[in-house]
């Protein structure tokens, strides 16, 4: 049998089948979140819904490897539970709040906007960035700040301008303490096993996320009390989004070129976009459209220096 192939499948078939679970499952996970928290309360959804996934997460390893794979040193403790607080339950948490009253694709260009501020950090962290990748900064800001534009967004509900910025700020927030985290993540000792680590952070994002969602005032019943269609995407986000498209995403790391999972930071946006004006009826208002583009061509341009800055010689 060729190397190329594995129980059937060639490593091309296995890279681009991984490639589009990412796009299509990353990029519905907002428009997904939308219909979750249209009847059950989001921190605690949100909260719930990476405890399940942690849970499940550790027995399939458990299964898969023994027990003991899940036994790491606690300084690596320690580190996957702060980054499940910081990326999962600050950046998590900031969007399922926002995204009552911000349209999902609108959530989903900003979060897009991640490349940027990494950049940002490395920046001053006495980084050198090249030409391009400052000029991706520039194009890619001016359209996030196109997007937080009072007026250049209609709202989800009816809620005022200055109320839906403070949404959108809030989103921004949250994807600044994502960015924070995934560039001090290499700074702390992490587990070996990525799929050790993704269990360890879900379960610390669950935690903090439930807790915050109990001190905002929500309650269990109001979860259990959700409507089926609630329930079917909740269950869609545990096994797809927190699972199946994570466990993608790092064969795509292992396996395929970054220049080619790279791609997944301008394709998902898209995707989501897409979905939120065909199924949740978001009006794609021509700051809307203009913002979301500016966007993708600044995070085009950093991301492309950076992948080329990765590329393994050949």
């Amino acid at each position: 049998m060729s190397a190329e192939k594995s129980q059937g499948i060639s490593k091309s078939q296995l890279t681009w089948l991984s490639l589009w679970t990412v796009y299509l499952i990353w990029g519905s996970t907002y428009f997904a979140i939308a219909y979750v928290i249209e009847s059950m309360p989001p921190l605690l959804a949100m909260g719930i819904r990476f405890l399940i996934a942690g849970i499940l997460l550790a027995l399939i390893i458990s299964l898969r490897q023994g027990p003991s794979e899940l036994k790491i040193p606690r300084a690596e403790l320690r580190s996957s539970l702060l980054m499940g607080f910081l990326l999962l339950g600050f950046g998590i948490g900031t969007v399922s709040i926002a995204q009552a009253y911000v349209p999902s694709g609108i959530v989903a260009l900003i979060i897009a906007a991640l490349p940027l501020w990494i950049a940002i950090f490395r920046t001053i962290s006495g980084e050198r960035l090249a030409k391009v990748s400052w000029l991706g900064l520039v194009i890619g800001f001016a359209g996030v700040a196109l997007l937080l534009k009072p007026g250049s967004i209609t709202p989800v509900s009816d809620i005022e301008n200055s109320k839906l910025f403070l949404f959108m700020l809030l989103v921004l927030l949250g994807n600044i303490g994502w960015a924070l985290g995934t560039f001090l993540a290499p700074r702390f000792p992490l587990p070996k096993n990525t799929l050790v680590f993704t269990a360890y952070e879900m379960l610390a994002g669950g935690i903090s996320l439930t807790l915050a969602g109990f001190v905002k005032g929500e309650s269990i019943s109001d979860f259990l009390d959700a409507t089926t269609w609630s329930w079917l995407w909740f269950i869609y986000l545990i096994i797809f989004g927190s699972i199946a498209a994570y466990t993608a995403y790092l064969w795509l790391v292992a396996n395929a070129p970054v220049s080619l999972t790279a791609t997944y930071a301008y394709v998902n946006p898209i995707i989501a976009v897409a979905l939120g004006a065909i199924f949740l009826d978001e009006l794609i208002t021509s700051a809307y459209a203009i913002g979301g583009l500016i966007i993708l061509v600044g995070v085009i341009l950093v991301v492309s220096v950076e992948r080329i800055k990765k590329e393994p010689a050949v």
